[in-house]
């Protein structure tokens, strides 16, 4: 049986709602900048904070991607000619925002209003469609009225199948770990524990031993180095022993971190003022085991 997403998403009913507005598909390609490669799927399971921006880009400079009278479905490919539906918006106004990469590198996009009542489809429903040359959206009724459901998923794809390893098994790179940072069974488990850790520089082979006894256990930690590739926050004898991975960042920036660092923990505690003793002991244990002093990141 055939499921078309006109069907799914009442798009009839949508245009009568919505009077003077049109419906655009837009199907979003990876592409490239100099050496940066923006990977759709990657800043969806990441969450990173210019993927909504990416997304509404104005495009060349002599044709916007945007109008007005658009009522747009974004979709991202996550397999060949499987493409994820991650959100419906209402452009506003074409592309009177800026999103800054760097100093030098921006790109101009609409301002829209999330249509939330295509939240409970967003990140779980999955249409199957080739591109037609090089288009990438798509305003033509007839195309628009024949693209095929092929799945709806009841939890949002990239928390698919994606079980807790166990704190034995875990040992990810950054960008491995990021993906499944929002995931509720990862928060739950790295959330519970304290630890003792372990990041490796897998360019230099450089080694930083590191402990996590705050609030949020080793999740709150990670997260840290996640966000800035060190923690502003953390201390050690009531010094700051980060210095060398801020230095790092500093020096590289965190793209370095995102290539290169990957994360392993090397044991648990309970998280009380007991466990925290023993991963606090523990800390010093293995930055003598690895000599982490002498030869890595660690300062003290």
């Amino acid at each position: 049986m055939t499921i078309l997403l006109k069907d799914i998403l009442n798009f009839e009913t949508l245009l009568e709602k919505y009077k003077g507005k049109r419906i655009k598909l837009r199907f979003n390609t990876n592409w490239k900048y100099n050496d940066i490669v923006f990977d759709y799927a990657d800043m969806c399971r990441m969450k990173e904070d210019y993927f909504i921006p990416m997304m509404l880009t104005a495009g060349s400079k002599s044709v916007s991607r945007n109008a007005v009278n658009d009522i747009q479905f974004q979709f991202i490919e996550v397999e060949k000619h499987r493409w994820l539906f991650v959100g419906a918006y209402d452009i506003k106004s074409r592309d009177s925002l800026t999103y800054h990469f760097s100093a030098n590198y921006f790109k101009s996009y609409a301002e829209a209003v999330r249509i939330q009542e295509y939240d409970q489809y967003a990140e779980r429903l999955i249409v199957d469609f080739k591109n037609r040359g090089q288009s990438f959206f798509y305003v033509n009724p007839e195309i628009i009225n024949s693209v095929q459901v092929d799945s709806i998923s009841t939890e949002p794809y990239f928390e698919l199948d994606i079980n807790f390893p166990g704190y034995e098994n875990l040992c990810k790179s950054y960008y491995d770990l990021k993906q499944h940072w929002n995931n509720k069974l990862w928060v739950q488990a790295l959330s519970e524990v304290y630890g003792v850790y372990l990041i490796t520089d897998k360019k230099t082979g450089k080694l930083y031993v590191g402990s996590a006894t705050g609030q949020d256990g080793i999740y709150g930690r990670w997260s840290a180095y996640l966000a800035d590739g060190y923690d502003k926050n953390e201390k050690e004898d009531s010094k700051y022993p980060n210095t060398k991975l801020k230095e790092l960042v500093s020096n590289k920036g965190i793209e370095y971190v995102q290539k290169n660092f990957q994360y392993t923990v090397l044991e648990i505690f309970k998280k009380d003022e007991i466990g925290k003793g023993k991963a606090l002991k523990r800390e010093i244990y293995w930055k003598e085991a690895f000599q982490s002093r002498k030869f890595g990141y660690n300062q003290n």
